[in-house]
């Protein structure tokens, strides 16, 4: 019988590589498929009812519920099972590593350690907690966080519905109760090339794009008027990266940007990209946006029931909770329209995520657990 203790649950699932498959080459540590493997015997070993949803051929989502379908109330906990990649990771990524009070390895942080504190919640005593209080418990295990939101699309088109739902993920234990959306998407210009010696002859593509920049600046600068909010604050656009032309004396053909706009509840990339092309359609030879990846925003209300119930799990494990809003994005977003009241929770720190020296911090990881016990038995 394998061990229930956090640390052990963490070592586990540390062991087994679920690395994104965009995010490696190696198939012996590419996808979700072998953690599926080894999580759905642990919870029909507790009593769960397992299915996996998989229209993605050999990376399947996993879902897991206890208790009756006529329950009066269904709260949901949802993780990730991708990582993001290893390269240059200090170390081996996949031994659970312990010194000074940290837990290293690929996924400690984001997010098997959030799991595995759910999972060692789940003793008798929180499990009859459940069954007293008429509650359904169902854990979503999805694919594909790491480069969009494929698993917990897929869950969703499947029929996943709750009545509450909170997202694991590493928020120093401090509760996010919405977050912007984002939307990545590529800006394409097209023109002619010619002799930089007689300019005349071309079409400038990158002088073009100074055209698309500020329309998306006045854009962005409209939807903050509109859709700015007290706790979330205002959208926002950053130009990451540009690429144009061949030559110091060729005059460019083409010009290509690439844009992180963040948006909130109301807006979507659909929108937005729909909004840009008009904005931008005198502009001679056309030009092409196309959406790279596309976060959701969402929103519960601060003093909302959920928020409130896991403010006094908080208390309850002596831990001062607070509440806020996060510029960064999560499954929540795609969740939140099938769920009554979403949050976005769990141990150890954001800053944590994707590095080449990812932790959780012990303490961390021990207090997530007796929260979620407060929570679940309350």
């Amino acid at each position: 019988m394998k061990s229930n203790t956090v640390v052990e649950l963490l070592r586990h699932l540390v062991a087994i590589p679920s690395v994104n498959p965009e995010l490696a080459e190696d198939d012996a540590i590419r996808g979700e498929k072998r953690i599926v493997d080894w999580l759905e015997p642990w919870f029909a070993a507790k009593g769960f009812h397992t299915r996996r949803i998989e229209p993605t051929d050999g990376r399947p989502n996993l879902v897991a519920r206890w208790g009756a379908d006529s329950a009066a109330r269904t709260v949901l906990f949802e993780s990730h099972l991708d990582t993001v990649g290893v390269t240059g990771y200090e170390g081996n990524p996949f031994e659970l590593r312990e010194a000074d009070g940290k837990l290293y390895g690929r996924g400690a942080c984001d997010t098997k350690g959030p799991l595995a504190a759910f999972m060692a919640a789940l003793d008798d005593e929180t499990l009859f907690a459940l069954q007293a209080a008429d509650t359904q418990l169902v854990w979503l295990g999805t694919i594909g966080e790491e480069t969009g939101n494929l698993g917990a699309e897929e869950a969703v088109v499947a029929g996943i519905r709750a009545d509450a739902c909170v997202v694991l993920e590493p928020t120093g234990l401090r509760i996010v109760h919405a977050h912007k959306g984002a939307c990545w998407f590529k800006a394409a210009t097209r023109g002619r090339a010619a002799h930089g010696s007689d300019p005349a002859r071309g079409d400038n593509a990158i002088l073009k794009m100074s055209a698309v920049w500020r329309a998306i600046e006045e854009a962005t600068a409209q939807a903050a008027a509109r859709y700015a909010m007290p706790d979330l604050g205002a959208p926002t656009v950053s130009l990451g990266t540009i690429e144009g032309g061949t030559g110091t004396n060729v005059v460019p053909d083409h010009c290509e940007i690439q844009v992180d706009r963040r948006f909130l509840p109301g807006e979507s990339c659909v929108a937005i990209l729909e909004d840009l092309r008009q904005r931008v359609s005198d502009i001679p030879g056309g030009v092409e946006f196309t959406l790279l990846k596309e976060g959701r925003a969402f929103h519960t209300a601060a003093d909302a029931d959920l928020p409130r119930r896991l403010s006094a799990a908080l208390v309850a494990a002596g831990v001062e909770p607070v509440i806020e809003a996060a510029a960064w994005c999560s499954d929540a977003g795609v969740l939140a329209p099938v769920c009554g009241q979403t949050l976005v929770w769990g141990p150890g720190t954001i800053a944590q995520a994707h590095t080449t020296d990812e932790f959780i911090a012990d303490e961390s990881l021990r207090t997530g657990v007796e929260i979620l016990r407060h929570f679940l038995r309350g």
